[in-house]
């Protein structure tokens, strides 16, 4: 999945996306696949942190979230995310 991504060039298309944009992502969002799925690691996290400025100047908002064990599984979950996102979008409505 995440390898048909390596070569999407996002920069060059961040003037056509008019709509709010959010990245947002667990203080610990960094996923580390066994061998059973190739033995990478994906570091959410650490690039959302890497990129944070970049992103920003691109006109996302970006959020990472803090609390016991958030992890991708949990910053994911309806109980976490909702929260975040309906008054984040509803103050861009």
């Amino acid at each position: 999945m995440y390898a048909s991504l390596k070569n999407f060039d996002d920069k060059a298309v961040q003037d056509l996306v008019t709509i709010p944009k959010l990245a947002f992502a667990g203080e610990q969002d960094s996923i580390v696949y066994g061998n059973k799925f190739g033995g990478v690691t994906v570091d959410i996290i650490g690039l959302l942190r890497k990129n944070k400025a970049l992103l920003e100047q691109l006109g996302w908002d970006v959020v990472v979230l803090t609390g016991d064990d958030m992890d991708h599984t949990k910053a994911m979950q309806p109980a976490t995310a909702l929260p975040l996102i309906k008054p984040w979008l509803a103050d861009r409505l």
